[in-house]
């Protein structure tokens, strides 16, 4: 045994000593000090009571803070000690406690369940299961690729749910807003080309028509909004390269998106091919 190690434990010894003089002696003092408040007297009146309880209560107060004063360093070193167990606790165990979290904010703000498309920090599929610390989905490609399932499981942290906003996707019947663009050059009757691609946009999709502005309206009821949909909106823009882009969005089932993309798409461009979308030439006066 060191010679530090002994005189920690001779310390240690002589505060127990102390602690239990101390204890003896404010005990003995507050003893004597209830029994001259009593003097003998068989029933306390209201005054002698009152008298009592703050003597004992003084008595206590003392024992206590002086044993405190005794004890301080030990305590100090205690709670150090365990302030940094847990704390070390707390860290380790974050990233559970931020998924435990992520769940109680899915299940209180009910953000998605089982069959829901979800996105969240660029990862998007469909959710088949969660539990307290994870959500698993089968993830999806991007609209502009069909939203066909990618054949991958995504296994995401509930954390995630904390930092990153949720966007839900689900639409009644499975259908999808699917958004495509096409750009072509700007030899054009870019308003000749619109009207075809609405008038197309309304043949193909005419099969699930009815279905489609019954779903719709379900949406606009839901969400007590008017969103787009159900019949195809078609935009006209130029790029960067002096082309024009038409920007299409169709309300449609999701198992539909990519094939009306593809005729949607094809046909245009075999209409601008067999020249029947181009420029209609300005008239001359020929009396000039």
């Amino acid at each position: 045994m060191t010679f530090d190690t002994l005189l920690t434990h001779n310390q240690t010894l002589l505060r127990i000593g102390v602690s239990i003089l101390l204890a003896v002696l404010v005990l003995a003092a507050r003893q004597a000090a209830s029994r001259m408040i009593r003097r003998r007297a068989e029933v306390l009146d209201g005054a002698q009571r009152r008298q009592l309880f703050y003597t004992r209560s003084a008595f206590n107060l003392l024992l206590f803070f002086s044993l405190l004063m005794l004890w301080l360093g030990q305590v100090q070193d205690l709670l150090l000690s365990l302030t940094a167990v847990i704390v070390a606790v707390v860290l380790a165990t974050k990233e559970l406690i931020m998924c435990v979290s992520g769940f109680a904010l899915r299940t209180g703000a009910s953000s998605f369940s089982v069959g829901d498309w979800i996105e969240v920090d660029g990862m998007r599929g469909e959710v088949v299961e969660y539990n307290l610390l994870s959500t698993t989905v089968l993830e999806l490609n991007p609209p502009r690729l069909g939203h066909s399932y990618t054949g991958n499981k995504l296994v995401l942290p509930n954390s995630l749910f904390l930092i990153h906003p949720v966007r839900n996707e689900k639409l009644p019947g499975s259908y999808v807003f699917h958004p495509f663009e096409v750009v072509v050059e700007a030899n054009i009757d870019a308003r000749a080309a619109r009207h075809w691609l609405e008038a197309q946009s309304a043949r193909l999709c005419g099969d699930f028509g009815e279905e489609a502005l019954r779903f719709s309206r379900v949406i606009d009821q839901k969400l007590g909004v008017d969103v787009p949909g159900p019949d195809a909106s078609v935009r006209i823009r130029t790029t960067d390269q002096a082309r024009i882009a038409f920007e299409i969005t169709l309300f449609c089932p999701a198992s539909r998106a990519d094939e009306l993309e593809t005729e949607l798409t094809g046909g245009l461009l075999a209409e601008i091919g067999a020249g029947r979308l181009d420029r209609t030439p300005p008239r001359t006066d020929d009396s000039a």
